[in-house]
C-alpha cells in the first residue's frame, strides 16, 4: 500500500492553534474575479500586525499511479517575494478567534479488495468568531487556488466528498472521510 501525507506539518498546525484568542485584524487575497478565490497564497493579519501565509503551490507527486502536479499547502510566517508583487484586497475583520477548525481528509483506493492507496491532505481551516466564520478551502488536487467562504456552518459548504469517488476506472473502488479537529 502507497501512504502519501500533504497535511499541514505540525509546526504549521501549532502556528494555528496559538491564534486562537487573538484578534484577527484582516485577511488578504486576491480581487474576486469570477470565484471567491485567490491564487497560491492569502495572507492573515493578526493584532499587532503580525503576519502569516497560507500558501498553495504544486509540486510533482504521486497521485494514484501517476506523476501529477499536485497542490500543497503550506502555513507559516515566512513571507515569499511574490507577496509583494500581488495586489491584494484587504477584508478587515477586528474579531477574536474562538476556535480553528482544521478539516483533514483521508482519500483511500482499493483494487481487488486491496487497499492501494491511503492519502491524507488538508482540505481546510475554519476560523470560528463564535457567531460566524470565514474558511480556506483546497478544492481541487491539483489547483492552487484557496476558495474563501463567509458565513455559518461553513464545512457543510465544502466540496462533497463524494466527488472523490467519480471518474475513476470501475476496477478501483474509493472512500473519503473527513475529520474535523477543533484546535
Amino acid at each position: 500500500m502507497r501512504t502519501i501525507d500533504i497535511r499541514l506539518k505540525p509546526e504549521e498546525v501549532s502556528i494555528l492553534k496559538s491564534l486562537t484568542g487573538k484578534t484577527l485584524k484582516s485577511y488578504n487575497h486576491d480581487e474576486f474575479t469570477f470565484t471567491p478565490s485567490s491564487s497560491q497564497a492569502i495572507s492573515i493579519i493578526m493584532e499587532n500586525d503580525v503576519a502569516y501565509y497560507l500558501y498553495s503551490f504544486t509540486e510533482p507527486l504521486d497521485y494514484f499511479g501517476t506523476q501529477e502536479d499536485i497542490a500543497v499547502w503550506s502555513f507559516r510566517s515566512d513571507k515569499y517575494p511574490m507577496i509583494d508583487k500581488k495586489t491584494f484586497v484587504i477584508t478587515p475583520v477586528e474579531e477574536t478567534i474562538q476556535n480553528i477548525i482544521l478539516i483533514q481528509e483521508n482519500q483511500r483506493m482499493y483494487s481487488n479488495g486491496e487497499q492501494i492507496y491511503d492519502v491524507w491532505l488538508t482540505r481546510g481551516i475554519v476560523i470560528d468568531f463564535g457567531d460566524h466564520q470565514i474558511a480556506f478551502e483546497k478544492a481541487i488536487w491539483f489547483s492552487e487556488e484557496i476558495i474563501v467562504h463567509k458565513g455559518y456552518d461553513l464545512p457543510s459548504k465544502f466540496a462533497p466528498t463524494e466527488t472523490f469517488g467519480k471518474n475513476w476506472d470501475s476496477s478501483v473502488r474509493t472512500e473519503c472521510s473527513r475529520d474535523y479537529i477543533i484546535l
